[in-house]
């Protein structure tokens, strides 16, 4: 096929992230393609650790020490400080376990209060630093969370679970750099600690690193066989790696943990149409719709595969859905004017073409293969609008400008057809079309000198070429 397409994977968080590149003039995993959604991949739900049960018992020790280098007291203030220590305590304690009530009722502001003053009670107690960075993270205070964890691993440096949700919070304050060095404090504090190796490898994949990415994630595995994200982001991590083998497997454990997951169907239609396993994705792309009936995304993948199956009717049937169940999704469209452009029919190429222009009109495909369509109908004028559209995207598109210039040089304008000749041999000096055409467009505006050093040049540099013959009879007659 000689048309874009695009593909997206569900991944992290449940969005949409594009694919790898397999193809000519293609964007990624097949020739056609995948929605444009901006979406951040964010971590799917950033689990806050809250299994650890804790005792208050590891703060004596700490007071105890602060008392030894105190001066020598009377019997009678060690009393009153040591009453006053423990009413502070006894408050502070008060004051968490309230917290704890609030949380559990879903009231964050009292909760958050009852934190607050409880830390201010007991200052060197780390739990209600980290619970306090619980609340925060709860209620989307994100500065003030990495605040109050940042105090937590301060008061405690072994605390992995500190570290942990430290990296969480700057995840989501997108310092990423800084909380991928926060999970793997975690990880150094604790090495079977399978969500901070899941972590670390969300990050990793953030920053193309997949390798790095599908070994983080192997790590998690490793502690936690079952965990089905773990599962899926390293099929994912895989994929964009380019092996389609490797994400396959891990797909398939994915599959055995939680068979009826759409989303993990949906990835495995994916990469076994990468693999060109067409009966197999085919089951997998209908389960995908048959699990959600109203993704457009599944349904236009569905298209895809039976476009690639060579069911053209199931193809545009399938196309048509995802169109209804998202009036903005242009891929589809894109698909369909293809589909019906490659049969010759134009009216309804340029209908689903120019439902994708309206929706983005400055795309390179559409306006492309808009620009093919009218070029079709012999409607110059108007293929030549879009072919100028598409190459105010896409400037260095050596095809784009040889066909711009065939176009200009159907429409009768000479001139044009030569400066777009010409730019086709600044990208590609050796398209030996261009040189042969730019002989052609020399001739027809005068200049046979200028022809025949072009056609000349043809014919040294390539003896084989295919239009040798007429290039001959034409300088011949010059």
């Amino acid at each position: 096929m000689s048309l874009n397409k695009k593909i997206a994977i569900f991944g992290i968080s449940g969005l949409v992230i594009i694919l790898f590149q397999l193809g000519v003039i293609i964007f990624l995993l097949l020739e056609r393609g995948a929605p444009t959604q901006n979406q951040q991949p964010l971590i799917d739900e950033m689990p806050i650790v809250n299994e650890i049960s804790y005792t208050f018992e590891d703060f004596e020790e700490e007071e105890e020490a602060e008392e030894a280098g105190a001066q020598i007291l009377t019997e009678e203030q060690r009393r009153q400080r040591e009453a006053a220590a423990a009413a502070r305590k006894k408050a502070a304690q008060e004051n968490y376990t309230q917290g704890q009530a609030y949380r559990d009722q879903g009231d964050l502001e009292k909760a958050i209060a009852s934190f607050r003053e409880a830390l201010r009670l007991d200052p060197s107690n780390y739990v209600y630093a980290y619970e306090l960075g619980r609340c925060y993270f709860s209620a989307g205070k994100y500065a003030e969370a990495r605040e109050s964890f940042d105090n937590t691993v301060r008061l405690n440096p072994k605390f992995e679970a500190g570290w942990y949700n430290l990296g969480g919070s700057l995840r989501m304050l997108n310092r990423i750099d800084d909380a991928l060095a926060a999970y793997r404090r975690a990880i150094a504090e604790k090495p079977d600690y399978a969500l901070a190796h899941r972590e670390t490898g969300r990050i990793l994949f953030i920053k193309k690193d997949f390798a790095g990415a599908a070994a983080a994630f192997e790590n998690a595995l490793k502690h936690n066989p079952g965990d089905l994200a773990s599962l899926k982001e390293l099929g994912i991590a895989y994929t964009e790696a380019g092996n389609y083998t490797a994400a396959e497997e891990s797909f398939a454990v994915a599959l055995q943990v939680a068979p009826n997951d759409g989303q993990t169907n949906y990835n495995m239609a994916v990469v076994k149409l990468a693999l060109k396993k067409y009966n197999e994705a085919l089951s997998f792309a209908r389960y995908a719709v048959d699990s959600n009936a109203s993704n457009a995304v599944y349904a236009y993948t569905l298209g895809l595969v039976y476009e690639e199956s060579g069911d053209f009717n199931s193809a545009v049937s399938a196309y048509r859905n995802a169109c209804s169940l998202d009036p903005r999704y242009l891929r589809p469209r894109i698909n369909l004017g293809s589909l019906y452009l490659e049969r010759d029919n134009f009216d309804e190429a340029i209908n689903f073409l120019f439902e994708a222009y309206k929706i983005e009109p400055a795309n390179f495909e559409v306006n492309n293969n808009l620009g093919a369509v009218y070029a079709k109908m012999e409607n110059w004028p108007a293929s030549i609008d879009h072919y100028e559209k598409a190459l105010a995207s896409n400037s260095a598109n050596v095809t784009l400008h040889l066909n711009l210039a065939r176009a200009y040089t159907s429409a009768g304008d000479f001139v044009r057809a030569q400066n777009s000749y010409r730019a086709v041999l600044r990208l590609d000096p050796n398209n030996w079309d261009s040189i042969f055409e730019l002989g052609k467009t020399c001739i027809s505006l005068g200049m046979p000198e200028e022809a025949k050093k072009y056609l000349g040049d043809l014919l040294q540099r390539n003896t084989n070429y295919s239009f040798k013959s007429e290039a001959e009879r034409i300088l011949s007659e010059l």
